[in-house]
């Protein structure tokens, strides 16, 4: 793609460095700056140490997505005191001890996407807001490209995660026990992979001994996710924790009603009637589904969880990112 002089002055060079494997969320935003005529904008999808510095000397403004190793390492150079520099920071990050080793002083803007993620970021770096300025910008979806749902049968429950440790689908496997034992028309469809051999053998075991197996229907990973979404009258979400989960949105914007598990933070996201602490709670909310799906649509709507909202937000940042540092 062509690159052209904006009028007046040179346009400044926008690199995205993320490591490769990890750019799904970043894409959405890549593309919007791509439309902007005030940047050149690159995709560094990284793998090694050589990698991440080419990527930083070519840019004016610097997008970190991940505060992890490849954060650190570019946080670290030179060349970075230069330059206007975003870090987003996620979720699993906050768990680690990676915060601590960024150096923040040539950080312009960590953007967290949820409140509660920023809590436990400051809890390991107490003087963060001294060091670079913490901002926080909730996830956002394309709700002009996503249909409002009719709504769908209450039996029909989606669950969209990839099966590992953090998203306890254990849980999921309790709650549908408990479901079928009063209704065996529930089903659970599990949009996902497994990440751990032990769920596998684990969830296999535990469906067959529950009398479940024909109750819940593994699809693994999904490509066409709005074919998925069709006739589901719930997701159900049993995380232990999360920042600000996309999977959720997606399905809200769509009005699909969602019954979440109270991880910390749920309840500064969503309202108090959508969220469990035991296995009864959820099975109550999952029987006894009600409301309009435009509701459930606005509260993404209402809450900036857009994907223009969050543009709107995040080229603000772009635009002053380097000033206070010059």
């Amino acid at each position: 793609m062509k690159h052209h002089k904006k009028r007046g002055c040179e346009m400044k060079k926008l690199a995205f460095i993320c490591t490769r494997g990890l750019d799904t969320f970043i894409e959405p935003i890549v593309r919007e700056f791509e439309k902007d005529a005030a940047y050149q904008v690159r995709r560094f999808y990284v793998t090694t140490n050589q990698e991440i510095i080419a990527a930083v000397k070519w840019a004016d403004i610097v997008w970190l997505e991940w505060a992890n190793e490849v954060a650190i390492i570019a946080s670290q150079m030179y060349d970075m005191k230069k330059k206007g520099v975003i870090v987003r920071l996620h979720s699993y990050e906050s768990l680690s001890p990676m915060p601590t080793q960024i150096d923040w002083r040539n950080v312009d803007y960590l953007v967290f996407v949820a409140s509660h993620i920023m809590d436990i970021v400051k809890g390991k770096v107490p003087d963060i807001e001294k060091l670079t300025c913490p901002k926080v910008v909730p996830n956002g979806v394309d709700v002009d490209a996503i249909p409002l749902m009719e709504p769908g049968d209450p039996h029909e429950i989606a669950y969209v995660a990839n099966i590992n440790h953090k998203k306890a689908p254990e849980l999921a496997l309790q709650i549908m026990a408990a479901l079928v034992a009063k209704d065996p028309a529930f089903r659970l469809h599990i949009a996902g992979a497994y990440q751990d051999e032990r769920y596998q053998i684990y969830m296999k075991h535990m469906m067959g001994d529950m009398g479940i197996e024909q109750n819940v229907i593994m699809y693994g990973f999904v490509k066409d996710m709005e074919q998925f979404w069709k006739g589901k009258g719930a997701i159900l979400s049993t995380s232990i924790h999360e920042g600000h989960p996309l999977n959720i949105i997606e399905g809200m914007a769509r009005g699909i009603r969602p019954v979440i598990h109270n991880f910390y933070g749920a309840r500064r996201l969503y309202q108090s009637e959508w969220l469990f602490n035991t296995v009864d709670e959820a099975v109550d909310l999952l029987t006894q589904l009600s409301g309009p799906t435009g509701v459930i649509r606005h509260h993404v709507i209402d809450r900036g969880w857009t994907l223009a909202e969050q543009m709107r937000q995040f080229k603000k940042l772009v635009a002053k990112a380097g000033e206070k540092r010059k």
